[in-house]
C-alpha cells in the first residue's frame, strides 16, 4: 500500500509540473492532459452542492470524474465517495488534497467527551485492517502512531485526526482528515503529503485550503431538522479508525449499564413495597399488652354477639 501511495504522489507531481506545450489550456482557466480535464485556481468550485471552495492560485481543481479516473489509473484506487481532488501547479508545496462526502444521515456529537486516542490506537492495531496492514513488507517494521489524535472543535462542527505507520526513520505517508459534520452526513477534506513535510504542510493546506471551505446554506449542521431529515446511527468514535469496536463496545456497557440500574430500582420499588405493606399492617395491629381491661373487653367480644343476646323491644309489643 505504501509504494503505491508513494506512486501517486509522484505521479501527482509529475502531473502537475508539465510544460504547458504539453498541457492544454482551455479559455484561461482550464487544462486538460492524457484525457483529463481540470480547472485552474483562483476559481469559486462547488463540491456536489454541499460545499464551495475559493481554490487558490497555482493550483488544479479535478471534479468528481476526473479525480476518480485519475486516481484509478495511478492507484490507490477511489473508494467511490470522492467529490473532488485539488492538486498543486508548484513543485515548492508538497501535498495534495482529496474532497469526500458520505450520506450518512445527521450525525449526533454526543460523544465529543469519549475521544480517547490511546483506546482507539489500540482497538485499531487489533482490527482486521490494522492487522492487513501490519502484515505488509512496508510495515513489518515500522510503528503504527497519531500525527494529530482525534480532536472535536464543537464550535466548527469538525473532526480533526491523522493516523499512520512509521518506520525506524519516522518517514511514511500522511493522510490528515478534517470531516466537516452536514446536516445529512460528513464532508471529508484529506491532506496527502509526506511525513517529513507534514508540519509545513499541514500550515500551508490549513491557511490555503480549509479557511477558504464553507458549507453550503441549507447543509449546514445547525438545520438539522428531526423531523424530517436522516438521523445516523454513527457517532464522531465511529468516523475514526478504530471506532466501530469502540463504540460498539461503549454501548455494550451502556445497555449493560442501563440493564443493571433497570433491575437495582424494580428490586429497590418491590422491597419498598414490602416494607410499606409490613409497616401498614404491623400499625394496625395494636400489641394485647398494651389494652386496658376493657379496651381487651371490646376487642375479643364482637358488638353484633351482644345485639343478638338482647331481645328487641319491638318484638314484645301486642
Amino acid at each position: 500500500m505504501k509504494k503505491k501511495w508513494y506512486l501517486f504522489v509522484f505521479t501527482l507531481l509529475l502531473l502537475t509540473s508539465l510544460p504547458f506545450s504539453t498541457a492544454k489550456v482551455i479559455a484561461g482557466s482550464y487544462g486538460s492532459a492524457d484525457g483529463l480535464e481540470w480547472q485552474n485556481g483562483p476559481a469559486t468550485i462547488s463540491l456536489d452542492g454541499i460545499a464551495t471552495i475559493n481554490v487558490p492560485d497555482n493550483f488544479a481543481f479535478f471534479d468528481e470524474e476526473n479525480a476518480k479516473r485519475f486516481m484509478q489509473e495511478n492507484s490507490p484506487p477511489p473508494n467511490g465517495s470522492e467529490i473532488g481532488a485539488l492538486y498543486n501547479m508548484k513543485m515548492q508545496l508538497f501535498w495534495n488534497v482529496i474532497f469526500e462526502y458520505h450520506n450518512t444521515g445527521y450525525i449526533n456529537d454526543s460523544d465529543k467527551s469519549d475521544l480517547d486516542a490511546d483506546e482507539l490506537l489500540e482497538s485499531y492495531q487489533q482490527s482486521p485492517e490494522g492487522q492487513r496492514e501490519k502484515a505488509t513488507a512496508e510495515s513489518k517494521s515500522s510503528v503504527l502512531r497519531w500525527d494529530v489524535e482525534p480532536k472535536y472543535e464543537e464550535d466548527k462542527h469538525q473532526l480533526r485526526y491523522s493516523l499512520g505507520w512509521r518506520d525506524s526513520l519516522q518517514s511514511g505517508l500522511v493522510k490528515y482528515k478534517v470531516n466537516f459534520l452536514t446536516r445529512e452526513g460528513y464532508f471529508s477534506v484529506i491532506l496527502v503529503t509526506t511525513s517529513h513535510k507534514f508540519e509545513e504542510s499541514q500550515k500551508q493546506f490549513e491557511d490555503m485550503v480549509l479557511q477558504h471551505i464553507t458549507i453550503n446554506n441549507g447543509h449546514t449542521y445547525e438545520e438539522f431538522n428531526a423531523s424530517v431529515d436522516k438521523k445516523s446511527e454513527l457517532g464522531l468514535t465511529n468516523l475514526i479508525p478504530g471506532g466501530d469496536k469502540v463504540a460498539s463496545t461503549k454501548k455494550s456497557e451502556r445497555v449493560a449499564l442501563l440493564i443493571r440500574v433497570i433491575i437495582f430500582i424494580v428490586a429497590a420499588s418491590a422491597v419498598a413495597s414490602i416494607s410499606i405493606a409490613l409497616y401498614r399492617k404491623q400499625k394496625h395491629r395494636q400489641p394485647i399488652a398494651s389494652l386496658s381491661s376493657t379496651e381487651l373487653t371490646e376487642a375479643v367480644t364482637p358488638t353484633h354477639i351482644e345485639a343478638v343476646d338482647q331481645p328487641h323491644p319491638e318484638k314484645h309489643k301486642y
